[in-house]
């Protein structure tokens, strides 16, 4: 699979830091944990607002997380999405809000780890979807996965 210049350059600013003592590893079967060689744990998001993350922001992943983790067969996004989606419905629900600060806050957490996930899955020789894949398997997968978050709601406007 044909990887943009600006995802190359990522994933080199990561190999180059793993090459210099830093290791890269799952935590929680999802977040990836970079750290430095004395086992301290980098952030991977940069300061607030800034995105500034040792291998930068993914605007790709920021508008179609959906489409670029189904691409590296990402399956613990879509997970994320099902309880934090139920999770912020009801929290909505209980507060009588409207928001979908949940989804905005997704986005930008999957754009953050993106490289680092990309990272990881060309390691392990995950065989990419191609694009075209990617984009239908990830919507309908984004679709099961807010359809608990859609009955809540459903349920809770009748």
């Amino acid at each position: 699979m044909a990887i943009s210049p600006q995802m190359q350059a990522r994933l080199d600013r990561i190999d180059a830091l793993i090459n210099s003592g830093y290791t890269l590893e799952r935590k929680w079967g999802y977040y990836p944990d970079l750290k430095k060689s004395s086992g301290e744990s980098v952030n991977i998001f940069g300061g607030l607002f800034s995105w500034s993350g040792p291998a930068g922001f993914s605007w790709i992943a920021f508008f179609f997380p959906w489409a670029v983790c189904a691409q590296i067969k990402e399956w613990s996004f879509f997970y994320f999405v099902a309880v934090f989606s139920f999770f912020s419905t009801a929290l909505s629900i209980g507060l009588g809000t409207n928001s979908n600060f949940a989804s905005f806050l997704t986005c930008i957490f999957y754009a953050s780890m993106y490289p680092y996930l990309r990272y990881l899955a060309a390691k392990r020789n995950v065989k990419e979807y191609s694009k075209a894949a990617s984009i239908v398997i990830g919507m309908l997968l984004w679709i099961l996965a807010i359809v608990p978050s859609l009955i809540l709601a459903f349920l809770s406007a009748a």
